[in-house]
């Protein structure tokens, strides 16, 4: 019997990839968090920096919880 390999378990192949994603999304966060306190509110540049932060949160949140998830799975 053939055992049918999950999406999920696709992606855990690229649980090192996912490691790099999550610490490139946090320095990302770290750096637009700084340099948001420096724009001016209420410009094109602050509603850019705000949608950029809010995705980066949304993506480093997907990669952790792929670490978490594939961590000490069978491969």
């Amino acid at each position: 019997m053939m055992s049918e390999e999950t999406f999920i378990d696709v992606l855990c192949r690229f649980r090192q990839q996912f490691r790099l994603l999550f610490m490139v999304s946090v320095l990302s966060v770290l750096i637009l968090g700084t340099a948001l306190t420096i724009i001016e509110s209420g410009t094109g540049t602050y509603v850019i920096t705000v949608l950029q932060l809010v995705t980066l949160v949304v993506i480093g949140s997907f990669s952790f919880g792929m670490m978490h998830h594939c961590t000490g799975k069978n491969e």
